[in-house]
């Protein structure tokens, strides 16, 4: 039988050598596929490189730049955030609408609300140009900071709406009853029970936006910024150093938000004790309130409507801003790109199922078993969601460029790299699934013979099922249309479909991009209805890059 005794934990494996192998195969995973490439990221430049970044105006401005949309964008995506999360909680006029609305950004690739906003409010815009007559540049730090605002308030808007539906109404009723005034009841009681939501909503908004490389590569024009410096240097200097110091400085905010969102905002839970009592429905919210936020949210529902018909227009009209005659010529032309569109589909299936695979295998042995390097384990799982795809990509390709694991080139170096960096969303989804598992049943198991195997693939498995499917539906949406870590690791052998439709939009041929971007948010969706259906429940992807 399997020891569970702390102080007898080493026993644990050396009595099940099975379980001893899959838990040394796992760690060797996470060490030769997280660890070495995040360390040879920092030390591939000397010291010396660090410390001359001070006195390089490029690196600075960058940094500055870098933090301020930081910011700027978390500001405004967790303000728009909390205004859908109180209007679809409070039930306000159209409150299923834009709780649609909120959702639909979450399933567009990376680079969709930059690119359709280039093609809505550019110089050659179907609104700026046409509807309005202005000469509009979208290009910078303006039309970067409405992109990610966009892009990103609805990760604010689904945990702040978390929180706001589980204050319970008769804290309001109480506030009113002893004489608040409506505005001194929001003012006084749900804005501060919101806290925690709005704080971990906007860490996670504020990582986000660092990280962000499709919008800023395609929008931020002349505005340098740490996550695209790193692809300009290797793309037009092929400067690995310069690439890894602009990655390694990202990488200091990036985790430092994380490690916050981790040990600070999950230690404080503001709830309210109210006994038994029954629950009783919400206050209608007051006029004064009501339409101004119905107004503000059917304005943001207009700009995420706008993404959606900007690139399906594209490809359909004949020359963006000149010609505006029908056509499928871009849909023709798109056929060739087939290859690309085949390739990510392979490469978001493989690493979907590898994900899965060792992310719920990590999480039964940290969650199940007292092991010796358990903690390591479950560090080593997490750790890639502070890493932005950017660092990430870096980090294969400097690792992964020469013997003895010769990847890059092959497509399994995108493979790898998108496996380990979704690892931490099929891995805390299979840990909330083991703490429902009564742990009764694999002490039975246990004491019938099983072995840690065999109870894993015989019980564990079956009752992890939605774990498992949700883990591998956004794990593949997230491969398919992720940009950040391709960038640097296909190959003209192994091209994707995000990154030849960043070269068609390189090369002017919006037309065409639009279509492959059509193709590549349908494959999404589809994948995502089919993930819905088999889970009876909707899936909520995370940020991608």
């Amino acid at each position: 039988m399997l020891e569970w005794a702390g102080t007898r934990r080493g026993r644990v494996l050396l009595d099940d050598p099975g379980l001893a192998l899959v838990f040394a195969l796992v760690a060797t995973l996470l060490v030769v596929f997280v660890v070495l490439p995040t360390l040879r990221v920092i030390s591939y430049p000397a010291l010396a490189d660090y410390l001359a970044v001070p006195a390089q105006p490029r690196w600075i401005q960058a940094i500055r730049n870098s933090l301020v949309m930081m910011v700027l964008s978390t500001a405004t995506a967790t303000s728009v955030g909390f205004l859908f999360a109180f209007a679809i909680s409070r039930g306000l006029p159209g409150a299923r609408f834009f709780a649609t609305m909120a959702m639909l950004p979450l399933f567009a690739p990376p680079f969709m609300v930059a690119f359709s906003y280039i093609l809505m409010f550019g110089r050659n815009g179907l609104i700026t140009k046409e509807l309005l007559g202005l000469n509009v540049n979208i290009f910078g730090w303006p039309g970067l900071w409405l992109v990610q605002t966009v892009a990103f308030f609805p990760y604010a808007a689904l945990i702040i709406g978390g929180v706001l539906e589980a204050i319970n109404p008769s804290m309001e009723y109480a506030a009113r009853w002893l004489g608040a005034r409506e505005w001194d009841v929001y003012r006084t009681v749900v804005i501060p029970l919101a806290k925690p939501g709005i704080t971990a909503a906007a860490l996670l908004v504020a990582i986000s936006v660092l990280a962000d490389f499709g919008n800023a590569v395609l929008i931020a024009g002349n505005f340098p910024l740490l996550a695209t410096e790193a692809w300009f240097l290797i793309e037009g200097w092929a400067d690995l150093k310069g690439a890894a110091i602009a990655v390694s400085l990202l990488l200091i905010p990036t985790v430092g938000l994380f490690l916050l969102e981790r040990r600070w905002v999950r230690q404080r839970i503001y709830t309210v004790v109210t006994g038994r009592g029954t629950r009783v429905s919400r206050a209608s919210v007051p006029t004064f309130l009501k339409w101004p936020m119905v107004f503000g949210c059917s304005l943001v529902s207009l700009l995420v409507l706008i993404v959606y018909v900007g690139v399906f227009a594209g490809s359909f009209v004949t020359t963006w801003g000149y010609n505006w005659r029908l056509t499928l010529d871009h849909w023709l032309l798109a056929k060739e790109w087939l290859g690309p569109l085949l390739n990510s589909l392979k490469v978001g299936v493989m690493s979907a199922v590898l994900t899965t695979a060792i992310a719920v295998t990590a999480a039964f042995l940290t969650a199940c078993y007292r092991l010796y390097g358990a903690r390591f384990l479950d560090f080593t799982a997490v750790v890639p969601a502070a890493l932005p795809g950017v660092f990430v990509g870096v980090g294969f390709l400097l690792t992964f460029s020469r013997p003895p694991l010769e990847l890059v080139g092959t497509a399994w170096a995108l493979i790898l790299a998108l496996t380990f960096w979704h690892m931490p969303m099929g891995y805390q989804a299979a840990l909330a699934g083991l703490a429902q598992i009564e742990r009764a049943i694999q002490e039975a198991a246990a004491n019938l013979g099983a072995s840690g195997l065999r109870t894993f693939v015989d019980i564990y498995l079956p009752l992890l099922r939605h774990a498992v499917i949700a883990s591998f539906t956004t794990s593949f949406m997230r491969a398919v249309t992720n940009l950040s870590i391709a960038v640097f690791l296909v190959t003209p052998g192994n091209m994707v479909g995000t990154f030849a439709i960043l070269m068609a939009i390189n090369n002017g041929n919006w037309g065409t991009a639009a279509a492959l971007t059509v193709a590549l948010l349908l494959v999404s969706l589809g994948i995502l209805a089919l993930g819905q259906t088999l889970l009876g429940r909707g899936l909520r992807p995370l940020p991608s890059g």
